[in-house]
């Protein structure tokens, strides 16, 4: 195929003669060190789709062959070296060596990987067209004479969700095209697999007419009113009754109640607005505050920061998510994340300890083993509450805006796009302990035994809780977001679309940056770059949530929708500068700089600011009414 050509770019050894050089060198990097053809491709993928991160477009199709070749010579060169070991490099570089470590030490020859390249852009370059016409679910999945994905006619809204590993191996799977595509997930660039998903998104958007007055939102946008001042004192109370009931997060679950999935599929683009899509529009109590988009992005961040905030006994103060064991403990390596609060639910599971039923039977119960909790008020008020966590994520992934959520990749993002999440590595990732208790436990087991201890991992009363939760989060997103081709995403690429980068980036923020009244290398922008530097991983994002009334920057400088803006302050200038506190308008992402004259005030100043401001600066004065609205004692 002519669009498969390895471009020479003037470089000899890099061309290929014919057509038989051509076929002889895809073959030859077709399978290397030991993994399949489909594993070795999808590392080569990844590692294209790392490079053009770094570019403007962000697209591994249209990314420049050179800046790929360039890159894919460097990791060449490094390979088998460790990481701390690498000189100077681009990021990109530096990306694509980590990417192809995986490949073993010994990479194969740069041209033969380019020749394999060449072939997966052509592929990605077709699939870009192709995907919109292609099957994700197969029809065995909407099937119960089939046995439906999960086996044993399981409803298609369960699918993936909720089968083991092991009763999967008792069922045969129908090879058609949609069980390929997920098969070959991988060996899409992650840029083709986003297109098609914000093509969807598109699609799937409720029509929003036109107001008459361009800067005013149309009637259809309602309006979510949200007393921030009462819900932070609520939080700060010892009162979990206080907390469900005034938190900025059941605020909006209060207001938005019987809302339909097709009022947060909007998308209106007010004039003014910063280019910000939205479902609807905030009103905060007592804060006199316009919402041009600032309010709307900072419902959002107080929401999820509620959710993921902890009581006095170490929970989850609103019950909906819990410390994960690993992060009580403080041990493994995602001692961060939280897992769905389980208040006191237990399930009944069957082990091979049983003799009076089969291991099929076991099986077969353990399959269902999440349907069949001890319920109670509790438990349903936790799913209502999860339901309406994944509604709240969804929409705000529809609009472009990042949510702080540490959920486990095991139990949560891969389930969630049916990407064979293992059970011995979920368990792991949240419990370390259990998980080395069953260790253990397989090992002294009887060889006969073995499958027993296999349907245990399966059926560990954490995973099954966990599981059956994740309906009730999945029910959520399928409001709002077509999660019927998330088949298409490895939880990787889903969790990094919908949670952005958990690091505040300095250097990707720096990439994106705009100056107003400073150039880039007069001496407050420096100090400012270097100080954000040396600020922590938190400090970065109050930072954040100051300028953009966010937590989390986008995963790439392509996904940010309006740059970062840095203005001078002309209100304050010469002797009064260093006296100022530098502003910011978070619907604007833009951050008002007063010409500082040294480093150390700067920083003063702008820790300071992050730190203590907690209401958004008013728009307008406020009458007394609204004032005693937002801060009447609860």
């Amino acid at each position: 195929d002519d669009d498969a050509q390895v471009p020479t770019d003037n470089n000899a050894e890099w061309a290929v003669k014919d057509r038989e050089e051509f076929k002889a060198l895809l073959s030859s990097a077709s399978s290397y060190s030991g993994i399949s053809e489909v594993q070795s491709d999808s590392i080569l993928a990844a590692a294209v789709s790392a490079i053009s991160d770094f570019s403007r477009s962000g697209d591994a199709v249209e990314c420049s062959f050179s800046d790929v070749a360039s890159a894919f010579l460097f990791a060449t060169e490094v390979s088998g070296e460790k990481d701390e070991d690498i000189g100077d490099a681009s990021d990109a570089e530096k990306s694509a060596a980590t990417v192809l470590k995986q490949l073993g030490d010994s990479l194969p020859p740069i041209k033969a990987m380019l020749v394999r390249v060449s072939m997966l852009r052509a592929l990605n370059r077709r699939a870009h067209f192709a995907l919109p016409w292609l099957p994700v679910t197969p029809a065995q999945e909407n099937s119960s004479i089939l046995g439906g994905l999960a086996g044993f006619g399981a409803s298609p809204e369960r699918a993936g969700r909720s089968k083991p590993l092991t009763a999967m191996s008792q069922w045969i799977q129908c090879p058609t095209v949609a069980t390929r595509m997920r098969k070959c997930r991988r060996l899409f660039f992650g840029s083709v697999k986003r297109a098609h998903l914000d093509s969807l998104l598109l699609a799937t958007t409720s029509p929003t007419p036109l107001s008459h007055d361009e800067y005013e939102l149309p009637r259809e946008v309602r309006t979510v009113r949200v007393n921030r001042l009462k819900a932070r004192r609520a939080m700060d109370t010892k009162s979990a009754t206080s907390k469900k009931k005034f938190s900025v997060f059941s605020q909006l679950q209060h207001e938005m109640r019987g809302w339909s999935g097709a009022a947060l599929r909007r998308g209106h683009v007010a004039k003014g607005h910063g280019g910000q899509k939205r479902a609807f529009k905030v009103k905060l109590v007592g804060e006199g505050v316009n919402d041009y988009s600032g309010p709307y992005r900072e419902v959002f961040t107080d929401a999820m920061g509620e959710v993921v905030e902890l009581d006095d006994t170490g929970h989850g103060a609103l019950g909906v998510l819990d410390p994960s064991p690993n992060h009580v403990a403080d041990i493994g390596e995602g001692r961060e994340l939280f897992v769905f609060a389980s208040r006191g639910a237990k399930s009944t599971v069957m082990t091979g300890s049983s003799t009076s039923v089969s291991t099929e039977e076991i099986g077969i119960r353990n399959c269902f083993a999440h349907f069949l909790l001890d319920r109670h008020e509790n438990i349903r008020e936790t799913e209502e509450s999860v339901q309406f966590l994944g509604r709240l994520a969804g929409t705000a992934c529809r609009h472009g805006i990042p949510v702080d959520l540490y959920l486990p990749l095991g139990t949560v993002w891969k389930p969630l796009t049916e990407d064979g999440a293992d059970s011995a590595q979920a368990l792991t990732e949240i419990d370390m302990l259990a998980s080395k208790q069953l260790k253990e436990k397989e090992k002294s087991a009887a060889r006969n035994a073995s499958r027993s201890v296999c349907i245990e991992w399966e059926s560990q009363s954490d995973l099954v809780l966990q599981r059956h939760l994740l309906n009730s989060l999945a029910d959520g997103l399928s409001n709002v977001l077509p999660m019927e081709i998330m088949a298409l995403f490895t939880g990787e690429e889903l969790r990094d679309f919908m949670c952005g980068n958990p690091e505040v980036d300095v250097d990707l923020l720096r990439r994106v940056v705009e100056y107003e009244g400073y150039e880039e290398d007069d001496a407050v922008i420096s100090y400012f770059w270097e100080t954000l530097q040396e600020m922590s991983g938190e400090e970065r994002k109050l930072f954040l949530q100051f300028v953009w009334a966010r937590s989390r920057l986008p995963m790439k400088e392509s996904d940010f929708e309006a740059p970062f803006k840095i203005i001078r302050d002309l209100k304050n200038n010469d002797d009064e500068a260093d006296d100022a506190l530098p502003s910011a308008s978070t619907c604007f992402f833009s951050l008002s700089l007063p010409e500082y004259r040294s480093k150390d005030v700067l920083r003063r100043k702008l820790l300071f600011a992050i730190k203590n401001v907690t209401t958004m600066e008013s728009d307008y004065v406020t009458n007394d009414a609204e004032i005693g609205e937002g801060w009447r004692g609860m």
